[in-house]
């Protein structure tokens, strides 16, 4: 998962379990309070109806059988205005229910679940229970110091769960609201925050291509830092392969005048001596360990001229096809020697832009790789196809393979993998064939098969 898509996950999961946590809590404060409010009112009224209550018991004379005579005139009277007011005398049993003024007949079975709030209110104690989104609230009724009965007064909550539930819908649709700025937010932020290190991560890619193109970055926080040292870094290592490509240069240019030197001294050796096997083997030897220093100069000189656009490449319309037979028909010898059969699939007719030279020059290195590289009686695949605006080039062989580490390494100079030591070779060909493939502006790329073995694949604009 990418940094950027982890940022917004993480902020927006932080932000909505906040968000779930304080409406919760926000939530449960406004119930809370609206119930300790609604206590408070049942508590007021009760208090009233008692004295309310107090007075009629008083006037009647009869005390505590009062309350029995007079229970229906009572709840009617303290019901009116759509409450439900109820009436226990001191055993919990029910003397009179009214709703809105008018007496109602309930029995014993449909108020039995409440009856446990009786006995703290005929300890003299206010209690209350929720059922049914209704709550019953007791309380004690007393006539000169003791508890006569319990007045129970049933409030609906239809009206304070109308109020929460229109709380939670308004806070839903603010959390959406809020919750969308905060993505947009987030998005903006992480943007921000990632732009430098994705720059940082396309550097890296362009530097390992030897391009060392400065990230702009203006900001002087620890981003900016880091920027700043990893520009400073590609300047460093531009200097520091420009300085060694002027070396190697240097050192090919100093090694060609002695290098023919010697080759002319070996060649005059071989004609002027004779009769003498030691001396001839010793010139053998001389005249091939003169040539190959003598190929590895002129690579070294082909490959300075191109980094120094010396050497030019001239690009014109060819048959890639021909050259590609051509070069098939050259290194025939040569897989006869490794016992190495070549099975070519070539595409007629496709034109590419390109030096016939140069090009031929990367076919015979790749060709030679693959043949000295492959086991013998083996086949060497060469095909050749029109892809598109491109024309492709693959060479299969059916050799080692490549070691996972070494395939991005390989068209390095002088870089050899493991399994390339037992070859001859300088480990400059693949680097002179990618110099010369990116200057007809194509791209060579090397992979591993499956089934082992390794395939080289050259793309090259076509002709129009």
């Amino acid at each position: 998962m990418r940094i950027r898509t982890r940022l917004i996950i993480y902020y927006i999961s932080a932000t909505l379990l906040l968000m779930l946590a304080v409406g919760e809590a926000i939530l449960i404060g406004i119930e809370h309070n609206s119930m300790k409010t609604v206590e408070k009112q049942l508590v007021e009224q009760s208090d009233s109806a008692v004295v309310y209550i107090n007075q009629i018991l008083l006037l009647d004379k009869s005390g505590v059988s009062g309350l029995l005579t007079n229970a229906d005139s009572i709840t009617t009277n303290l019901s009116a205005g759509n409450r439900e007011v109820r009436i226990y005398d001191q055993k919990g049993k029910l003397l009179s229910a009214a709703i809105d003024g008018r007496v109602q007949n309930i029995q014993r079975e449909d108020i039995k679940q409440y009856s446990n709030i009786l006995k703290p209110a005929l300890n003299n104690h206010f209690s209350y229970i929720i059922h049914d989104n209704k709550m019953y609230f007791a309380s004690p009724i007393e006539l000169q110091g003791s508890v006569v009965g319990v007045l129970e007064f049933v409030y609906s909550l239809d009206m304070l769960n109308t109020l929460l539930t229109s709380t939670r819908k308004i806070m839903m649709s603010g959390a959406l609201l809020f919750m969308l700025l905060i993505a947009l937010l987030t998005i903006f932020i992480s943007n921000r925050i990632v732009k430098p290190i994705e720059e940082l991560s396309e550097a890296t890619n362009r530097y390992a291509s030897r391009d060392f193109t400065p990230i702009e970055w203006k900001q002087q926080d620890e981003l900016g830092s880091l920027v700043r040292n990893f520009n400073a870094m590609g300047e460093e290592l531009q200097d520091y392969i420009k300085r060694q490509k002027q070396f190697v240069a240097n050192v090919s240019h100093e090694l060609r005048t002695p290098l023919t030197a010697i080759r002319g001294y070996a060649q005059y050796l071989s004609e002027e001596v004779d009769s003498r096997p030691d001396i001839d083997k010793a010139v053998y030897h001389l005249n091939n360990e003169s040539a190959r220093l003598q190929r590895l100069v002129d690579q070294l000189l082909l490959l300075s001229r191109l980094d120094n656009q010396k050497d030019t490449v001239t690009l014109a319309a060819i048959d890639w096809g021909q050259l590609v037979q051509e070069s098939l028909d050259k290194m025939r010898l040569s897989a006869q020697k490794y016992k190495v059969r070549f099975k070519a699939e070539i595409e007629k007719d496709v034109f590419v832009l390109g030096d016939a030279e140069k090009l031929i020059q990367v076919i015979m290195n790749l060709l030679d790789n693959a043949v000295k590289f492959s086991p013998t009686n083996e086949w060497v695949a060469v095909n050749l196809r029109s892809e598109g605006e491109h024309a492709v080039l693959n060479i299969e062989d059916h050799g080692t393979g490549v070691a996972e580490e070494d395939l991005n390494k390989v068209f390095e100079r002088f870089y050899r993998g493991a399994n390339t030591h037992s070859t001859g070779g300088t480990g400059l060909g693949l680097a002179i064939s990618r110099e010369i493939i990116i200057a007809h502006h194509g791209a060579i790329k090397l992979f591993n098969l499956e089934q082992g073995g390794t395939v080289v694949k050259v793309s090259i604009p076509l002709a129009n």
